[in-house]
């Protein structure tokens, strides 16, 4: 008997070694390094530097694509207010698995609130290989990445041939920080014949650097006034040309 009770604990031990497994968690292996670098509640201040339409169509269009600008004045500060921070899962395969930050806009001087839920101005931070490859930025027709030590982004650009009219340039560029993820560099411009249909410059503000970015907008064409009915449908083909692929990044941004 002495025996049988000496071995019980052993024998218990080793039915436990088997068992154990069969019930133990499973944890997902992760195929990226993504982390956020930012936190809830945290507030960056922006600047509209810079904001030109040629015609009240062109303002329309860009305000659909970038709905808070139609909140600011050129040259107007704003806080970058952290809202909420999707979790980032373990396995990532395609770009809208990719996870969201949602920040609010407030005024800089008094805080009231001009915009809510905007994305895409906060991504996840180091893993910008991966972020390149679920995106297939460098796969893209069109599109040129940006990486080096302080930024990570991408230009995007196309042409829209018309045997009707002239062309149009189309140029969106968007950089974050790598420090934090946050949006360091935005700027939307399409011009035609030389000449700026569009340019929004919105950019991370730090102290000592201007607020309004002066110069180098032409004056707009005779033919451009005669086209302004037309502007808006012909930029909106050139988006879609060039965001059809990236929707994540471009189009959601200001949902």
């Amino acid at each position: 008997m002495n025996e049988m009770k000496s071995r019980r604990p052993a024998l218990v031990l080793l039915l436990a070694m088997f068992i154990w497994p069969m019930f133990a968690p499973v944890l997902a292996q992760t195929n990226h390094s993504l982390e956020w670098g930012v936190e809830t509640g945290e507030e960056f201040t922006y600047v509209l530097q810079r904001e030109y339409y040629s015609d009240s169509n062109s303002r329309v269009y860009i305000e659909g694509q970038l709905p808070f600008v139609a909140y600011i004045e050129q040259g107007e500060k704003v806080l970058l207010q952290v809202d909420y921070l999707e979790t980032i899962e373990n396995l990532i395969n395609v770009s809208s698995q990719l996870p969201r930050s949602y920040c609010n806009l407030l005024r800089s001087n008094d805080s009231t609130l001009l915009y809510s839920d905007l994305t895409s101005l906060v991504i996840p931070v180091g893993d910008w290989e991966f972020l390149d490859e679920v995106q297939n930025i460098t796969g893209t027709e069109g599109q040129t990445l940006i990486d080096n030590d302080e930024e990570w982004g991408f230009i995007a650009t196309a042409l829209i041939i018309d045997p009707g009219a002239a062309d149009i340039t189309a140029r969106i560029e968007m950089r974050y920080e790598k420090e934090n993820g946050t949006l360091s560099y935005l700027r939307h411009r399409y011009s035609m014949l030389g000449n700026d249909i569009i340019d929004i410059l919105f950019v991370h503000w730090y102290p000592g650097m201007p607020t309004i970015v002066g110069g180098g907008i032409q004056t707009i064409t005779v033919l451009i006034i005669a086209m302004s009915g037309v502007i808006g449908l012909i930029v909106a083909f050139v988006v879609y040309r060039v965001v059809r692929g990236r929707k994540p990044i471009i189009q959601q941004l200001g949902e």
